[in-house]
């Protein structure tokens, strides 16, 4: 099974490593059940996921533009970012095999575990889920219905940047273009059309806005910089099904020249507003998804080796951590007396 909407990051490769630090039980299930777990954004503890893209909009609204975001004060700001986190099942994974930060936070009672795959292996479970809401999945019998579809796909690094930095440069700008517009309004005037104003004007706004919003729930602040974060995660939209919505499902062959129309209408599809969505999705994975594991250093003796022995039986590789050791018990050889 493959993808026709699934998109990697170009600085990932198929054979790169990712890791993940969790509690034995949910490494043993996606071990034992062959299944990988997708937690759905307003799971996360970090109350800003997908808060890109409420600044995306920020940065490109403009007076007078005509061009609503559909919100306009703090209640139907957040209402709109629920419904952004509520639409992004997330798996998260991280590029970096030894952090005691990463420990810390994910083993607190010592007895976790850090399962290492690569970006190959994880293509399959984040498929299956696209898969599973692929407009495909649509007939005549969803006509006139509200339905779920998988909108985007993503393998990728998070970025990390001052948020707080961010939305003060962005309300700065913000302020100057509505004292600008005020200018012209004392005046009597009409803001200049598109074609009255200068093209380096657009070009100079274009250079000026942050890279860093260009898709959303892939961007933190930078205090979470140490997980170097890479996530599978994949958007669900939701709309009317029409006609032109059925006869868009011919669109999915990547062959097809219409396929990147297709790409670029579905990401353009509605938050989910009334759509029932379950907290988490499980998708199938390969039995190999786990290559290694490595046992917390801390967790005590007799708990170490009974996980040991259970990622054992089921043909694990145990790798062990360099986290929290006493260098000189490793020492091979002693200067003479």
């Amino acid at each position: 099974m493959t993808s026709s909407i699934l998109e990697v990051d170009p600085s990932l490769s198929e054979d790169t490593v990712l890791y993940r630090t969790l509690d034995f039980f949910g490494a043993a299930a996606i071990v034992r059940n062959k299944q990988l777990m997708f937690s759905r954004a307003d799971t996360f503890s970090d109350k800003n996921e997908g808060i890109d893209r409420l600044l995306v909009q920020l940065e490109a609204a403009k007076p007078a533009s005509g061009c609503g975001m559909g919100w306009h004060d703090g209640y139907t700001a957040r209402t709109h970012h629920e419904q952004i986190k509520q639409s992004h099942f997330i798996s998260c994974w991280s590029r970096n095999p030894e952090s005691v930060a990463m420990w810390s936070l994910y083993s607190p009672d010592y007895c976790s575990v850090r399962v290492s795959t690569t970006i190959s292996k994880l293509r399959r479970p984040i498929e299956e889920l696209l898969e599973k809401y692929s407009i495909s999945r649509l007939s005549e019998r969803n006509l006139n219905q509200r339905v779920l579809v998988s909108s985007a796909g993503y393998i990728a690094p998070v970025e990390y940047a001052s948020l707080q930095w961010i939305a003060q440069k962005i309300t700065r700008r913000a302020k100057a273009h509505r004292r600008i517009a005020e200018r012209y309004s004392r005046k009597g005037k009409s803001l200049p059309l598109f074609n009255d104003v200068d093209p380096r004007y657009y070009q100079r706004e274009q250079q000026r806005r942050f890279s860093e919003l260009r898709t959303t729930c892939r961007l933190k602040d930078k205090s979470f910089e140490h997980e170097d974060e890479v996530r599978l995660f994949v958007r669900l939209g939701e709309e009317v099904c029409s006609t032109s919505v059925l006869e868009d499902q011919a669109y999915l062959d990547p062959n097809h020249k219409y396929h990147l129309v297709l790409k670029e209408d579905l990401k353009a599809w509605g938050f989910v507003k009334l759509g029932k969505l379950p907290l988490r999705e499980f998708a199938p994975c390969s039995e190999d998804l786990v290559e290694t594991v490595a046992i917390d250093p801390r967790c005590p003796p007799h708990k170490a080796d009974f996980m040991r022995r259970w990622f054992q039986n089921y043909g694990v590789r145990i790798v062990e951590s360099a986290c929290f050791g006493y260098l000189p018990d490793s020492f091979e050889v002693y200067p003479e007396w």
